[in-house]
């Protein structure tokens, strides 16, 4: 199974927005997106695998893409990756499995197996990762 990307784009899907507040963070430096355990997650852009290993911070299973403009993208709470470090991936190519490792929750009290995306500039800025959602076809 691989992520609806229109069912993303349509946000019903998304369980916590950028910069909103979690049951942790009362702003949220990137976006949660809830789908069934194994799902596939593509990479948001185009870039270079810097790491794929367990968080020290409450995101679990995390695999980092460096795109071509600097910009580290962090996929969190994965049930496995599908890349090592050193890997050049395409926009799109699967690179991880959604999960819910590390501090993972549902306010509903449901599966809590989701996407956390967050985004970093070259500058430590949080993007929004909507900008990258959004540009899928």
């Amino acid at each position: 199974m691989s992520i609806n990307l229109k069912k993303f784009q349509n946000m019903t899907n998304l369980t916590t927005p950028f910069m909103g507040s979690t049951r942790g963070e009362v702003k949220h430096p990137g976006i949660d997106l809830a789908a069934p355990s194994g799902t596939l997650i593509p990479a948001f852009a185009d870039g270079t695998i810097t790491s794929a290993r367990p968080s020290s911070n409450g995101m679990g299973n995390v695999v980092t893409l460096r795109d071509e403009g600097g910009n580290n993208h962090q996929y969190g709470h994965l049930q496995g990756a599908l890349v090592r470090p050193g890997m050049r991936v395409r926009k799109g190519q699967p690179i991880a499995k959604m999960g819910k490792s590390g501090n993972s929750y549902s306010p509903s009290g449901s599966d809590p197996s989701h996407l956390d995306i967050r985004i970093v500039s070259a500058y430590g800025r949080f993007k929004n990762p909507l900008t990258y959602l959004n540009s899928f076809k």
